[in-house]
């Protein structure tokens, strides 16, 4: 299983975004911004500094902070979507598939840390603050895809309770408590130099098998 599992890993080259694309590199920065200063204290200031270029740039392309937000949400969200693809794919039992999804999904939590980081609470704290009605349209389709990313393991989870190899007495409960788990990695991982892509298999790995096993008959 580690080695199939292993094999679904998307490649490197495949994850991070061309740097040619001018904005593209603008919602890097940002990420990386929102992630080291925080969504709400971070500037377009700071945003074209970590860019090295001028605000100028970066309004060529993006009228506010909200929107640079959006695009980074947006970037986070296909991400998670772009890492489980392959293992949908798969004729596998729903236990394998689901902890495949879940070493997965940990992988591109820690290969696209700024992004995941950046939006844990972004949409709560824009909910709550000021934005107009198109922002909120905005956040709206945002959440709705977070809802169907989060329904492709609700799917495997009643696959799994009809095939017999998952015992979930509540689907929606389950279905919360492993995406907060998977989620929460952002919460506690760090990035540190001598790390190895084999020492991140490895993290993921753990932490796929923490959340599924419990639930495998």
């Amino acid at each position: 299983m580690n080695g199939m599992i292993e094999h679904m890993q998307p490649d490197q080259s495949e994850i991070q975004p061309a740097k040619s694309d001018s904005r593209q590199q603008i919602i890097d920065a940002a990420a990386q911004c929102f992630m080291l200063k925080g969504l709400e204290k971070a500037t377009m200031d700071d945003i074209a500094d970590a860019l090295g270029a001028t605000k100028g740039r970066v309004y060529h392309h993006f009228r506010s902070k909200n929107a640079i937000y959006f695009a980074v949400h947006q970037q986070a969200m296909q991400y998670c979507f772009d890492a489980v693809a392959p293992v949908l794919a798969l004729s596998i039992p729903s236990d394998k598939k689901l902890e495949a999804m879940a070493v997965a999904h940990a992988r591109v939590m820690m290969d696209t840390l700024p992004y995941q980081r950046s939006i844990r609470l972004g949409v709560e704290i824009y909910l709550r603050g000021s934005t107009t009605e198109a922002e909120r349209a905005v956040l709206t389709d945002l959440i709705t895809q977070r809802n169907d990313y989060e329904d492709l393991y609700r799917d495997v989870l009643r696959a799994g309770v009809t095939q017999g190899v998952l015992r979930v007495p509540n689907i929606e409960i389950a279905s919360r408590a492993v995406m907060g788990a998977l989620n929460g990695l952002v919460d506690w991982y760090r990035i540190r130099p001598e790390q190895t892509d084999a020492d991140r298999d490895m993290i993921a790995q753990a932490l796929a098998h923490a959340v599924v096993h419990g639930m495998t008959v």
